[in-house]
């Protein structure tokens, strides 16, 4: 594993190979030590020219870049697509990708076309997956459609497998900041409010909020925490997109109201699971109130590999002391 990544970085220092030669998909199962693996090589190579970034937070920005101009009469995608693209990546030579995946039919052709486009520009692309190659896009009615996908990134990155045994996010410590800051309070009387640092919010506290298209009540949304509960934010049509705009400005979340796993819809756990998601790449602290059965399998309809590593990443959160 390190000589590949050795092999990534001098590629992108120097200039002198084809991201073909030295690009690396690096996949296995959650709490592995991608991420932290991924962290680690960023911060060691001495190049200026570099982005690190989570693939759902860049892979919604170039959407959202690519589209703003849809319906005028000028409007070219291809060219949309080209300049949402120098946007975001500006001359890197280096591309690290955390959480690497393809959601749907429609993310099919555009991920593969920013893949076709980074390995034209000749950028060395070190990514990260839960997913080998082959499972992305599992779902076996469209899974075809990225088959061109698949191909560009065996032909033309170095494949490897992180997945030993051990589960490193449930073996570690508790943390103290950022995700791992957070409880899951399943019986959230006073007492256990107050150990965690809670207040239930004052009915004068709700605020109405637009990070998107669908306007999201919260409970309180002031000093940097944002509160809401689980009916309002997950059992509404809220998205990951919703949450990315969020964590700008809150950094401290909590949801109460968590119903137990065998209530609620499928479409709202998986909401849960994507905020949970987004929090956790984000280093935002969560609070979650309720849930009260859960018992380390994470509810919903995502994919069993989607369903893990949300449940290893709940894992982190734990009662107050």
């Amino acid at each position: 594993m390190l000589p590949l990544l050795a092999r990534a970085g001098a590629s992108a220092v120097s200039g002198g190979e084809t991201a073909s030669d030295s690009s690396l998909y690096l996949w296995g199962p959650p709490g592995r030590g991608k991420t932290w693996l991924l962290d680690a090589f960023y911060e060691a190579v001495p190049l200026a020219e570099k982005r690190r970034l989570h693939f759902h937070d860049f892979f919604r920005e170039l959407h959202a870049r690519t589209f703003a101009g849809y319906g005028r009469k000028d409007f070219a995608q291809q060219s949309a697509f080209a300049a949402g693209l120098d946007a975001l990546l500006g001359d890197a030579r280096l591309l690290c990708f955390d959480e690497f995946h393809v959601n749907g039919p429609a993310d099919a052709a555009f991920v593969t076309r920013l893949l076709r486009q980074v390995i034209e520009r000749g950028i060395v692309l070190v990514a990260t997956s839960n997913y080998a190659p082959h499972e992305l896009l599992p779902d076996p009615m469209f899974h075809h459609l990225f088959e061109p996908g698949i191909e560009l990134l065996t032909t033309h990155l170095q494949v490897a497998a992180l997945d030993g045994e051990r589960d490193y996010r449930s073996a570690a410590p508790r943390g103290t900041s950022g995700f791992a800051a957070g409880h899951h309070l399943r019986a959230p009387d006073a007492a256990a409010l107050e150990a965690a640092g809670l207040r239930y919010p004052a009915p004068e506290e709700t605020a109405v909020l637009t990070p998107g298209t669908v306007a999201l009540k919260a409970a309180r949304a002031s000093g940097g925490q944002i509160w809401f509960d689980f009916a309002e934010l997950c059992g509404t049509r809220s998205a990951a997109s919703d949450y990315l705009v969020l964590v700008r400005q809150y950094s401290h979340w909590v949801v109460s109201g968590v119903p137990d796993t065998t209530r609620e819809d499928p479409y709202a756990w998986q909401r849960f699971g994507n905020l949970v998601d987004v929090l956790y790449d984000a280093g935002c602290r969560l609070d979650v109130l309720g849930f009260s059965d859960y018992r380390g399998s994470f509810p919903g309809i995502a994919h069993q590999i989607d369903l893990a590593r949300i449940s290893s990443r709940f894992g982190v959160l734990s009662a107050p002391a």
